[in-house]
């Protein structure tokens, strides 16, 4: 989406909330879903719906925090903002989760995303990796680690064989991994299963 829509988007819910709001889940509406709905795919269709709509009134609720020029997207601010209210949503209900489910869950290392300079600067260096992969390595990567896609929906959506899909995808985590261990801030190293 270009800046002029996402000036407008910002500009409706700073003055005409209900007419912001509306545009933005328009626009933005399918992703969020697919993100809540892939995070909280164990809760009830309530709880998803219940994550869609907090992420919009957040949305709103904290748009003077957003600066749009700042090098960061409306778009990724939302998906952020969806992702943060889908692991709130799994901490309140005692479920596990993390606030950056990438690092702790994924990638094998632990990463201190406490610390506001730490969540900058180790997403400064997630996306200055994920800016060299190549297609379709990037895609694959952005599909199963953003928007939480399964292995099989990737591949069909990629026309690839899962094992592919599944062989770029352990390939981009280690080279990211060792990215964050030798430039971020990391304060533990645990070997998890992941599938």
């Amino acid at each position: 989406m270009d800046k002029f829509k996402e000036k407008r988007v910002i500009g409706l819910l700073k003055k005409s909330p209900g007419e912001g709001i509306s545009m933005a889940i328009d626009i933005y509406g399918p992703a969020v879903k697919t993100i809540c709905t892939n995070i909280l795919s164990n809760l009830e269709k309530e709880d998803i719906e219940e994550a869609i709509s907090d992420t919009f009134f957040k949305l709103w609720k904290n748009i003077d925090n957003f600066q749009l020029n700042k090098n960061k997207s409306l778009k990724s601010y939302i998906y952020a903002i969806a992702r943060n209210v889908c692991f709130d949503k799994l901490r309140s209900l005692n479920l596990n989760s993390s606030l950056f489910d990438i690092d702790e869950n994924n990638l094998g290392i632990s990463v201190n995303m406490e610390d506001e300079y730490a969540k900058i600067h180790n997403e400064k260096i997630i996306k200055e990796t994920l800016d060299k992969f190549e297609e379709p390595d990037r895609s694959i990567f952005i599909l199963r680690f953003f928007y939480f896609e399964k292995v099989k929906n990737i591949a069909l959506k990629l026309n690839l064989d899962e094992k592919r899909v599944e062989n770029i995808l352990y390939r981009s985590k280690s080279k990211l991994k060792e990215k964050l261990i030798k430039g971020g801030i990391i304060y533990e190293e645990y070997s998890p299963n992941v599938k």
